[in-house]
């Protein structure tokens, strides 16, 4: 059996091209909510992404110390690209990237743990909820609001697949962000997917993992929908519906401290 993240990687690839689908000329053109991308430019983004692991560029993905800019020069060179192939570069890398994860994720090798960049060591496993995360809020965060059209619906399993990468993303990359926390805070997700998180010091390290509120020195509430948006600071969490009890200074210090690439 295949990672669980694979069905909700497809329903979100379809999601993609349906959405895309019907964008005009002009809208292609658009600038995106993402700082000095058009909509294009995103999505060539987000094939360049899957299109890296099947290509030499993984080298380049693995042994990285600056992965936004790599992006951006992976971007910069399909630029020159236009706006009528980028859509059917998507369809065409998405569905090779979906069928050759669903034999890097099979049972004997899915545990085998790769470098992306800076970013810490992942399973393969949790590469499906990588590109998840990434298809999902450039399409919902980065594109329809630039574009003024309502965002496509999700889903549990979509939603359940992003809050795993984006907690197992702030235990491996935040070690040093979170080196001074000292007390076990509880973060608690409601809605789709949703679940509580505990983060907490163990043995020097930073741990965390699915568990329980109760006994954390700080508990954060919050929408589960809205964590991809202040998780990666394109929204202030102050901004958001985010809810501290315990406490409140430990817990809008963890929050100041998040920002996940």
């Amino acid at each position: 059996m295949s990672s669980r993240y694979l069905p909700g990687l497809s329903d979100e690839r379809r999601a993609v091209l349906e959405f895309c689908g019907e964008l005009t000329e002009e809208q292609w053109a658009a600038p995106s909510a993402a700082a000095g991308w058009s909509v294009a430019e995103v999505v060539i983004h987000m094939t360049t992404g899957v299109r890296a692991l099947l290509t030499p560029s993984a080298a380049a993905i693995v042994a990285t110390r600056d992965l936004e800019r790599l992006n951006e020069q992976l971007v910069d060179e399909k630029r020159s690209h236009t706006t009528r192939h980028v859509l059917p570069e998507f369809d065409t890398w998405s569905r090779r990237g979906v069928r050759a994860l669903s034999l890097f994720t099979a049972a004997g090798i899915r545990r085998i743990q790769l470098p992306i960049g800076e970013l810490g060591w992942y399973r393969l496993d949790l590469i499906p909820a990588m590109l998840l995360f990434d298809w999902h809020t450039h399409l919902r965060h980065d594109i329809a609001p630039a574009l003024d059209l309502p965002p496509p619906p999700t889903d549990a399993l979509r939603m359940n697949a992003i809050l795993t990468w984006l907690t197992v993303l702030l235990e491996r990359s935040h070690r040093e962000a979170l080196s001074w926390l000292d007390a076990p805070v509880a973060l608690t997700f409601t809605g789709p997917g949703g679940g509580t998180w505990r983060i907490e010091p163990r043995g020097g390290r930073l741990r965390v993992r699915p568990g329980q509120a109760a006994g954390a020195a700080a508990h954060i509430a919050a929408l589960a929908l809205e964590f991809p948006q202040w998780g990666t600071r394109r929204l202030p969490w102050r901004a958001g519906a985010v809810a501290i009890t315990g406490d409140a200074e430990l817990g809008a210090r963890v929050l100041d401290s998040i920002n996940l690439v």
